[in-house]
């Protein structure tokens, strides 16, 4: 790609101008009920392991996300697989969008069924265990029709900006309410003999395996990215800078030009770091006050609780709430693939641009299909957990591993000669950047390789069942 054609595909911004509204829209993409199996997750580690292991994937995944918004800014592409048809080509993008499709269907068809579990006891309560609303099929369809449709028929997630602070708030409120509930028992009876400290083998991947998708936002990231605006707003003052000082990709010819994006993607590195540094903090400090109360805590938190605290049982309406506002950021990009695909089949007979009517149907035929797989089943089962393992896999490692190791390889290795040497005498010498261009080569297999273990890992504990690992 010359600078001519870069140039004329610069402008692919949006009209977001408010960095906070991103940061609450990643927050909203990666919290959602897996919080609540963090406890279990520092049972298996360890008080201690889990917080090295926590830090240590969060470091990963943060790398990840900064990785894949420098490359939407060198191709300009807007969505995860128009990326993936830039750097792969189109047959490694249908891979992607299917896997991408059937990992976050599985997302939305839980979301339902949260919603069910959670509100059916409640209305039962209310109205009677011989009401309508007793029964958990109409329960799922009411909040459905009421509160899931009308905001995934929003048109962007900037649209989403209010109902995304909705997550962020209930984190904030379960670590609060863990942390005096455990406080006061920890003066009362001080801290429980029983808890492990750090805990390797598999005990350990169990709990690795739990905080590896709790960080998922990378299939998100890149329609947040693209309606953040050309020049948006400060977080805080003109002279506050997260940006990055090297380009992670860009090479001496396409510096000017993607200099032009800096701010962009300066910007988008504080969304990425602050987005993530909230949920790091808000997941350690459930996992560790929730392992703390509950040392044999099981991998609901809630149900440790009981019924009878009414703090706890806010807690479980607020993340049932948290699920049907997560809806709708997983729902945006499989109505993207979705049009893509419709676009491509249809090819001329669907105007450029916008179509609301094509807009609405296939928010339809999605929000039909998760909710009526919901109604049929209340567990997604062995082949789900397999595939969605396998979805975030491949968009949170193989593909950002493929992405270091693509851009480095088409590089020619420099020769330098040294000072003291004549030119005809010349020791070609290890160039800095090709120094770099190996370590990126090195750090996509490893990423890769760290990818495949995961996937092994879920898939081997989903078979044999964590009681039997």
């Amino acid at each position: 790609m010359d600078a001519a054609s870069m140039a004329a595909g610069l402008k692919q911004s949006g009209r977001n101008y408010s960095p906070w509204i991103a940061v609450f829209n990643m927050c909203n993409a990666a919290i959602g009920s897996g919080v609540l199996s963090f406890p279990y997750a520092f049972r298996q580690t360890g008080v201690f392991g889990g917080l090295f292991y926590t830090g240590i994937i969060w470091l990963v995944e943060v790398g990840a996300l900064l990785l894949l918004i420098r490359t939407a800014e060198k191709y300009k592409t807007k969505s995860y697989q128009d990326l993936v048809v830039a750097l792969f080509g189109p047959g490694m993008a249908i891979v992607t969008s299917i896997t991408i499709l059937v990992f976050l269907g599985g997302s939305l068809v839980s979301y339902f069924i949260i919603t069910g579990d959670v509100f059916k006891p409640i209305f039962t309560d209310w109205f009677g265990e011989n009401s309508l609303f007793a029964d958990r099929r109409v329960v799922i369809v009411l909040f459905a029709t009421l509160v899931v449709l009308p905001l995934s028929l929003k048109r962007s997630l900037q649209d989403l900006k209010w109902s995304s602070t909705i997550s962020v708030t209930m984190l904030t409120y379960l670590t609060v309410t863990l942390g005096i509930i455990g406080v006061a028992k920890f003066l009362q009876e001080g801290v429980p003999q029983q808890v492990n400290f750090f805990r390797w083998g598999m005990h350990a991947l169990i709990g690795v395996d739990i905080v590896v998708f709790s960080f998922h936002c990378h299939i998100q990231v890149m329609p947040i990215f693209a309606e953040l605006a050309d020049e948006p707003n400060p977080f805080f003052h003109e002279g506050w800078n997260w940006g990055l000082r090297e380009p992670l990709l860009s090479t001496e010819n396409e510096a000017p030009i993607l200099q032009k994006g800096s701010s962009r993607v300066k910007c988008m590195d504080g969304v990425i770091l602050i987005s993530m540094t909230t949920c790091f903090i808000g997941y350690c400090l459930v996992g560790e006050f929730g392992y703390l109360l509950f040392p044999d805590v099981e991998s609901d938190l809630l149900k440790s609780f009981g019924s009878s605290n009414p703090f706890i049982n806010f807690s479980r309406i607020g993340m049932a709430v948290v699920s049907m506002v997560c809806y709708p950021v997983c729902h945006y990009p499989c109505r993207t693939i979705l049009d893509d695909a419709t676009r491509y089949v249809l090819q001329g007979r669907i105007k450029e641009g916008f179509s609301w009517s094509l807009h609405v149907i296939l928010t339809l035929v999605l929000c039909g299909a998760a909710l009526g797989t919901s109604l049929l089943t209340s567990d997604l089962g062995t082949v789900f957990s397999i595939v969605g393992s396998t979805g975030g896999v491949l968009v949170v490692f193989i593909i950002p591993g493929l992405i270091l190791i693509h851009n480095k390889l088409g590089e020619h290795r420099l020769p330098v000669l040294r000072d003291t040497e004549a030119p005809s005498h010349g020791e070609e010498v290890v160039h800095p950047r090709n120094r770099v261009k190996y370590i990126r080569i090195v750090g996509g297999c490893v990423l890769m390789c760290f990818g495949f273990l995961i996937f092994l890992i879920t898939a081997y504990i989903t078979v044999k069942g964590k009681e039997n690992v």
